[in-house]
């Protein structure tokens, strides 16, 4: 059919002006094209959508009108002989007098594509084309010398409570349309839909049609609940609460994240999320349309505000004072803040931001995606100057913020592959994803800075039942980014409490359980992690606990400015100088009806007294 297509758009296409006349006069006119060459490079790039239109046309034409498809029930039982490409259509049986009969498909006129027709093959039934486990389309009885294809009478769904018409927004055939159920495309809406997070199955199969060579489209879905908890966070983190000792104290912390993401079964996801601590709280809202009206673009919106703090510098020292008391005892004193009255090198921030976005699937595995997000930074409380340690020196302090109020404005691309055989309790295949930010003045924004991270992980399920997954994680930062764009020890390692939208909810660094440079790090630019993580099934059920797993996992991590990579910091020497440390992780997992529940041991772990680190 492409070909065709492309061979139409050829011979449509206007050739070259010959010179007529003498010898000479075609060598000036050679040499005048060849001189011209950029020129023709750039008349090639502008003609590629004309080609792309061209085969769109080419695809076109073996489509026959829909109007008039029989609503009728499949029948489960064999049916005529497909159509093989090359073939001529058979004659449409006459129709009911109440019903027009569907058209037949354009035959295929092309020499080039002629094969010999297909012996009587049987339409097969659902059972015949649905695989036990993967749900992919085979073909049992076409012969492998022939390319079949059948016409689409129409896509029917099952099994469903989503809107019929949200699910048929992600098939890529329309009735009319010749098709070949060996076709990527065809696998691709299953993992379309099965991306979605909507349904726990999906299954396609083919039932026969009106008459030979037609054939209906069946999606069978197994629902699952979409109101599900989508983060659920809870932990101590070491905060200041005496102004006169200032000891460190444990204070609990808890976030939750609730997320519906089939909102009425118009394929609308909504979500809400809150974090709150001792001194820091933040909320998060999300919407998501997966399928714009049936575009095949998705639609994103997201608001969130935090009121956060951020600890720098090791022993560092502070220049910062708090409001003088008041002259006249019966006046209100303005109450200073625990960290500022313990000369803390903290900056205390209210940061609020809006963005949407967009993406669209490139194919079945693939997406990319496309954002903007708008921010105000308003910082409340910063030191005036400070300096730390850092080895053997003492520097100052960059808080890589502006005073006042300052904006951020940046564009944010990605791409994501997935390939997993489950969203939750993965066996198998793999997650790649890449990010860039970038922010700049000319989009309005205070800070000029990229940030790009890349993750990858693979799943491989063992011979006697068990998972083993591998992943790999790198990002780093140009330019002037705020802090909170720069990447921390609570990103990468599992010792530490996890930054919760954003929040970073302990002051604490790294354990530095290899004793290396790493423990002079706070926010740098330069980060990477490898880590490996053995998964043990203990249930898969149908019930409100759908699967059940132990797991165990551990990793190396490194965290560095980039400068550093020239200039080791002083004090430190052999494999001390670089910046990496351990991670380690145990737990149980559950996915449930509401979500994927998971507890584990390590933060815990990080607050035993051989391990726990008081930073001052």
């Amino acid at each position: 059919m492409l070909h065709r297509a492309e061979t139409q758009a050829r011979a449509a296409r206007p050739g070259w002006p010959v010179p007529r006349g003498c010898v000479r006069l075609a060598a000036v006119e050679l040499r005048r094209i060849t001189s011209a060459w950029p020129w023709l490079v750039v008349l090639w790039t502008a003609s590629i959508p004309a080609l792309a239109q061209a085969q769109s046309a080419g695809a076109a034409a073996l489509r026959t009108p829909d109007a008039g498809i029989a609503d009728a029930a499949p029948v489960s039982v064999a049916t005529p002989a497909p159509v093989a490409t090359g073939a001529a259509a058979p004659a449409a049986p006459a129709a009911p007098a109440d019903q027009p009969a569907p058209a037949a498909p354009r035959a295929n006129t092309n020499p080039s594509e002629v094969t010999a027709p297909a012996a009587a093959a049987s339409l097969p039934t659902p059972t015949d084309l649905t695989a036990a486990n993967s749900g992919e389309i085979t073909e049992q009885s076409t012969p492998k010398s022939a390319t079949i294809r059948y016409v689409l009478e129409r896509v029917e769904i099952r099994g469903n409570t989503t809107r019929t018409g949200v699910i048929k927004r992600f098939v890529s055939i329309e009735p009319g349309e010749l098709f070949d159920v060996d076709d990527p495309s065809i696998e691709r809406i299953r993992w379309r839909l099965f991306g979605t997070g909507w349904f726990d199955d999906v299954k396609l199969s083919l039932a026969r049609g009106k008459q030979k060579g037609w054939a209906i489209l069946i999606i069978e879905v197994k629902e699952r609940n979409t109101l599900v908890i989508d983060r659920f966070v809870a932990g101590l983190a070491r905060v200041v609460t005496n102004n006169t000792t200032m000891q460190d104290s444990l204070r609990p912390y808890a976030g939750l994240g609730l997320a519906e993401n089939n909102l009425f079964g118009l394929g609308i996801g909504v979500t809400a999320a809150g974090v709150v601590s001792a001194h820091q709280y933040g909320v998060d809202l999300g919407y998501n349309d997966r399928a714009l009206l049936g575009t095949g673009y998705s639609l994103s919106g997201r608001a969130f505000y935090n009121y956060a703090r951020e600890f720098f510098g090791r022993n560092p020292l502070v220049s910062i004072s708090c409001p003088p008391p008041p002259a006249n005892p019966t006046e209100k004193a303005d109450l200073c803040d625990p960290d500022v009255a313990g000369k803390r090198a903290v900056v205390i921030y209210r940061r609020a931001g809006f963005g949407f976005g967009t993406g669209h699937d490139i194919s079945g595995q693939l997406r990319y995606t496309l954002d903007w997000l708008g921010e105000m930074v308003d910082v409340l409380s910063k030191p005036a100057a400070a300096s730390t340690e850092r080895g053997q020196e003492i520097v100052p302090i960059d808080f890589r913020i502006n005073d006042g109020v300052s904006r951020v404005s940046s564009l944010r691309g990605g791409l994501i592959f997935d390939a997993r055989d489950h969203p939750a309790l993965t066996t198998r295949g793999d997650l790649a994803t890449f990010y860039g930010r970038l922010a700049s003045s000319m989009l309005g924004s205070s800070y000029d800075f990229a940030r790009f991270e890349m993750s990858y992980r693979h799943w491989l399920q063992l011979p006697w039942g068990h998972t083993l997954s591998l992943g790999a994680f790198a990002g780093t930062v140009f330019g002037d980014a705020p802090f909170f764009y720069d990447f921390y020890a609570a990103d990468l390692s599992d010792l530490l409490p996890s930054r919760v939208l954003e929040l970073n909810l302990d002051h604490r660094r790294t354990l530095n359980l290899l004793h290396t440079s790493i423990v002079e790090m706070d926010m740098e630019d330069l980060a990477g992690r490898l880590d490996f993580e053995y998964q043990l099934p203990l249930h898969r059920g149908s019930g409100f606990v759908r699967g059940f797993d132990a797991y165990a996992g551990a990793g190396l991590f490194l965290l560095t400015r980039r400068a550093d990579l020239r200039f080791a910091i002083s004090g430190y020497r052999g494999l001390s100088k670089i910046p990496v440390d351990l991670t380690f992780d145990l737990g149980v997992q559950a996915d449930t009806e509401i979500g994927l529940l998971k507890l584990g041991f390590s933060t815990l772990i990080g607050f035993l007294p051989d391990l726990g680190q008081a930073n001052p």
